[in-house]
């Protein structure tokens, strides 16, 4: 599942002159652009209202920036209207992604788990229940019936990757016990591609039911009696605890990865024991 940008793009070979609060764009012959295209400008994204030469565009509203008559780094993105609408209007400076998934994409089970259910961009975002765990929240802009060897228009798309990868769990945290007030928990994973783990610890008082908390480090970081390290690492470590105040507490991670593999969670049934 490719991020919108990384498909669809292209960076100027040439520098281009802009002017502050002119609408105007002079570029290269070479350097193609359409109506409807987005035009990134110094990080900055435009929407291209004319077309009026081979070396002059109109952009959708004043450039913002300062003067610059050989400004490099231009990048040219196409998008149907509603994605492009989405990006002008700043719908990308928010908490959601904007995702691209072809025609081959959108089968994979856990991309349907986030709710992603057809081939096109869609606006998609997690958040966190009141119990710690997290929930998806996908929304349908535009199809595009693309196949993975022709969704994008520039040589980038090979680069994109269908990225989506898969979580298979290999150790489950075991209970812990401790009579010197310190040990530690352990879990671990493997994925079919190249991202990088993601291990975010989180524990549940004894007593509760559904609530799982996220362990921030430190002594009194979270609870009081104890002190938590490494709670973003395979290995969970606690120490000074002074006491049997939280003999019961269990412990879980949550397993994902930076190329947005479909979350796991371990079993949560690894607790602690404070004692020989």
């Amino acid at each position: 599942m490719a991020v919108f940008g990384t498909i669809d793009a292209a960076t100027f070979g040439n520098n281009v002159a802009v002017t502050q609060n002119d609408a105007t764009v002079t570029k290269n012959a070479a350097d193609a652009v359409n109506v409807g295209d987005i035009l990134v400008l110094n990080s900055v994204n435009y929407l291209v209202r004319e077309v009026t030469s081979t070396t002059s565009i109109e952009l959708h509203k004043a450039y913002a920036g300062s003067t610059n008559g050989t400004l490099s780094g231009a990048v040219r993105r196409t998008a149907p209207k509603a994605v492009a609408d989405y990006v002008v209007k700043g719908g990308d400076s928010v908490s959601y992604d904007l995702v691209f998934v072809d025609t081959t994409e959108q089968s994979i089970a856990s991309n349907k788990t986030r709710g992603i259910t057809g081939p096109g961009w869609w606006q998609y975002q997690t958040y966190q229940t009141h119990n710690g765990d997290t929930r998806h929240k996908a929304e349908y802009l535009a199809p595009a019936k693309a196949t993975a060897g022709n969704a994008g228009d520039f040589t980038d798309d090979t680069l994109a990757a269908d990225v989506l990868e898969t979580i298979t769990v290999g150790t489950q945290p075991a209970n812990s016990t401790s009579s010197s007030g310190a040990g530690t928990f352990v879990a671990a994973f493997t994925v079919d591609q190249s991202g990088t783990k993601q291990y975010k610890w989180q524990r549940q008082t004894k007593n509760a039911t559904t609530r799982w908390v996220d362990i921030v480090g430190g002594a009194g970081g979270l609870d009081t009696g104890i002190t938590y390290a490494d709670f973003t690492t395979a290995t969970l470590a606690y120490s000074a605890l002074a006491s049997d105040a939280l003999d019961g507490y269990k412990y879980r991670c949550v397993l994902n990865t930076s190329k947005g593999a479909a979350q796991k969670y371990t079993n949560g049934a690894a607790t602690l024991t404070f004692g020989s």
